[in-house]
């Protein structure tokens, strides 16, 4: 499959270095810039010979997140024969409240499958031209990958991964790749490469390894190239989804996975306004403990999601839970906006979306 992304020139290069400048003396306790990726052919040829184990969607609040809803949230992998004839999902984002009232979260089943107990997790920045500053473009998700593993979030996932250790999820190295932008959109093809760049460079796979690939503001980014199913917001046919969690194994250096981030601050994505850090950082926030907490608890598709209510079948443990609210936006318009709750981890506040309990047979952000 030929890759469209473009390989990072030495313009765009340079432009990684200005954006990334070596840390002075007087400097020392900064934390260290993120390392430069370079996309080679072996990355592309790694990504065409990987094998997809599961892909899980989290749909867009759109017109074509809500068909994607109804059809499949997640495939190939154990899932896929677990809930192959499931009725559909409800059809409309209907509700009030910030509760939709067609869901009725239920306990999340167990099918044996592999967990993560502990893990770094890696974002991995892409700048398009060479720059693009991570508070300007989303936020500050280190800081929330740092904060997770003493989070309330965090501690819900004990009973799914049968640990209670502290401090168990660690933010680790981090990456950033210079590329440049084409008028088509970016392919899980290609963060496939991506992903193996970085896990390649860093020495960084298994299951004790979570890489999240945030994608700039104005890039899109489709399964296939077909451009059927994509983050779109420019193209509403096609806007399906806000991002996803992938398990893949890669023929030369074993089994890796990660998530996909597209910029969360637009329309179908983001959460309602008037959140403590804005929507900005929220909406990215919110996104990525979905995302992260539902790859720790059902890597591969196989180990824990609703199985037994119907309406529910194949969602996990952020899928059960991804509330929203309607809120009039002018005098003759309202939008659909996530969400979240608001709850404290050491110095910081954050707004995400709750997770599931099983403990709780509820939606909570702690155990």
């Amino acid at each position: 499959m030929k890759s469209n992304l473009a390989f990072p020139s030495i313009l765009t290069a340079a432009a990684l270095l200005c954006a990334f400048p070596v840390q002075s003396t007087s400097a020392q306790t900064a934390p260290p810039a993120p390392r430069k990726l370079q996309l080679t052919a072996a990355d592309t040829a790694a990504s065409d010979g990987a094998t997809i184990v599961f892909q899980h969607v989290h749909p867009a609040r759109t017109t074509a997140g809500d068909a994607l809803k109804r059809s499949s949230l997640a495939t190939p992998g154990e899932r896929a024969n677990a809930v192959s004839n499931r009725a559909s999902v409800s059809s409309s984002f209907t509700g009030s409240g910030g509760t939709d009232q067609n869901r009725f979260p239920a306990d999340l089943a167990y099918l044996g499958g592999a967990v993560v107990p502990f893990a770094q997790s890696h974002p991995i920045f892409l700048l398009p031209n060479g720059s693009c500053p991570v508070a300007t473009c989303w936020g500050d998700p280190a800081s929330f990958l740092g904060d997770f593993g003493a989070s309330g979030l965090a501690g819900i996932t004990d009973q799914y991964v049968g640990s209670h250790a502290n401090d168990r999820y660690v933010l680790g190295d981090e990456f950033a790749l210079g590329y440049t932008p084409l008028a088509v959109p970016l392919t899980d093809h290609d963060i496939r490469a991506i992903v193996h760049a970085a896990a390649l460079l860093g020495g960084e796979t298994g299951y004790g390894h979570i890489f999240h690939v945030f994608l700039p503001p104005g890039q899109d980014e489709c399964f296939t190239s077909a451009a059927t199913t994509c983050y779109s917001p420019d193209k509403p046919n096609s806007f399906a989804f806000c991002a996803y969690h992938n398990s893949v194994t890669f023929t030369d250096i074993g089994h890796v996975l990660y998530t996909v981030e597209p910029f969360q601050n637009v329309d179908g994505c983001q959460v309602r306004p008037g959140t403590p850090n804005g929507q900005l950082i929220d909406s990215t926030n919110s996104t990525l403990s979905h995302e992260l907490t539902e790859t720790i608890t059902d890597p591969d598709g196989d180990a824990w999601f609703n199985f037994s209510a119907v309406i529910l079948a194949g969602e996990e443990i952020g899928d059960e839970c991804d509330f929203f609210t309607i809120q009039q936006t002018s005098p003759t318009t309202f939008a659909v906006f996530g969400d979240p709750t608001v709850f404290r981890v050491g110095k910081h506040i954050y707004a995400t979306q709750p997770e599931y309990n099983n403990q709780d047979h509820a939606c909570g952000i702690a155990p």
